[in-house]
């Protein structure tokens, strides 16, 4: 059952689900054994699952194998392939991740429940957040299904459709064969907008949850800013004196703030494996891109094509930074709660309520790092190092190629 707060904050994620619903791919929902529905549709999501995530990426794989095996293809068209593959791979690789950790993403949502927003400073500063979860998400969405119909629809149908959108191959038949050339066409262009519109969610669901925990961590802040105002407020209205008034109120911010840990930790708990999964293939396509632009024979007369790359470059760079920017936000704004604590006007009360604060202060300062699956920590020094790493692979690479 979904609180007031917890259903106006599950506005984070709103589109995020309603798409994967539309798809029938969202978190499984637990039926009965014996009931038609649970058989129903175990089986449309595994046929879903194997006509989506498997075949087309297999056939692809084997293609690759084969031009590279053959030493008929440049080193740029190897490296489109391989970051289509590695693309689509990271997609499945994170529906897998989020149906085996259904749970754990259950919890993070239910969490929402524990949060509170008590005036209208608080608002607007989820209503910001809100709105660029959202935006992100419907951006990202619309630019990768603007790309996906130019390549997989406009460009083939400007030729004629002489030769499928996707290279592939799936050696119980020649898919260049007539009688089956139509039939992998249209399968081409059916498949790849829900494979487009699953890894565009499951990017962007993280940094939902993550611009959440900012956000709350600026409630926390601004609360603790407010502390003076609040306290008198409190006295005023229950009748304490001033320490039991700065007592409830440090007592409460604390669970807050300790609410706030929990849910940081959940989502590292949740999303950890795909953050780290992003992290890596991300770096492999990054390079792989890199390589493709230098291999682009005559620049100047293929300017739209190396517009299409640049543009395919800068979006996974964009998507390495946001994941690493959320998380290195998260820490620098828990650090900054201990220094806010330390200015709340806390040296008027009692000595045994200053020992509290003290002890809280320490705790407070306790650095909290969001990590990808407990290897590296999601942060913008992360993000220089897979940077330097990749362009490292990336000068090796245009060396031998």
């Amino acid at each position: 059952m979904k609180s007031d707060s917890g259903a106006y904050l599950y506005q984070y994620i709103s589109l995020h689900v309603a798409t994967l619903k539309f798809f029938d791919i969202w978190l499984y929902k637990p039926q009965s054994r014996r009931s038609l529905k649970f058989w129903f549709y175990l089986v449309m999501r595994i046929i879903v699952g194997i006509l989506v995530y498997i075949i087309p990426t297999t056939a692809q794989v084997i293609y690759l194998v084969e031009i590279c095996v053959a030493k008929n293809a440049g080193i740029q068209d190897i490296a489109a392939i391989v970051n289509l593959v590695s693309t689509e791979i990271l997609a499945s690789l994170k529906l897998l991740d989020l149906h085996l950790r259904r749970n754990l993403v259950t919890q993070l949502m239910d969490q929402f429940n524990e949060f509170h927003y008590y005036d209208e400073n608080h608002k607007n500063i989820l209503d910001k957040g809100i709105k660029l979860s959202r935006k992100l998400f419907v951006v990202l969405l619309f630019g990768a299904a603007f790309d996906v119909f130019v390549h997989v629809v406009v460009v083939p149908a400007l030729e004629g459709f002489q030769s499928l959108p996707l290279k592939m191959d799936l050696l119980l038949f020649d898919v260049n064969d007539d009688k089956y050339f139509n039939y992998i066409c249209a399968y081409q262009i059916l498949y790849k907008p829900m494979m487009v519109s699953t890894y565009i969610c499951l990017q962007t669901l993280p940094w939902a949850f993550m611009i959440c925990a900012i956000n709350q961590l600026d409630v926390i802040i601004t609360k603790f800013e407010h502390m003076e105002e609040i306290v008198k407020v409190t006295k005023e209205l229950r009748g304490f004196n001033d320490d039991e008034a700065y007592k409830s109120v440090l007592n409460s911010f604390i669970l807050y703030y300790f609410a706030i840990l929990r849910y940081i930790k959940l989502i590292q708990a949740a999303l950890g494996v795909q953050l780290t999964s992003t992290l890596f293939l991300s770096a492999i396509i990054i390079c792989n891109t890199a390589v493709q632009i230098f291999s682009i024979e005559s620049p100047h007369k293929n300017i739209t094509e190396v517009i299409w790359v640049l543009t395919y470059l800068s979006i996974f760079i964009f998507n390495l930074f946001l994941d690493c920017y959320f998380g290195n936000e998260i820490t620098i704004k828990c650090l900054h709660v201990s220094r806010v604590i330390f200015s709340s006007p806390w040296l008027k009360i009692s000595t045994a309520l200053k020992k509290n604060v003290l002890i809280f202060i320490c705790i407070a300062q306790q650095p909290v790092t969001l990590m990808a699956a407990k290897l590296a920590p999601v942060s913008i020094a992360t993000f220089t190092t897979i940077m330097n790493w990749t362009y490292k692979a990336f000068a090796v690479m245009n060396q031998m190629k």
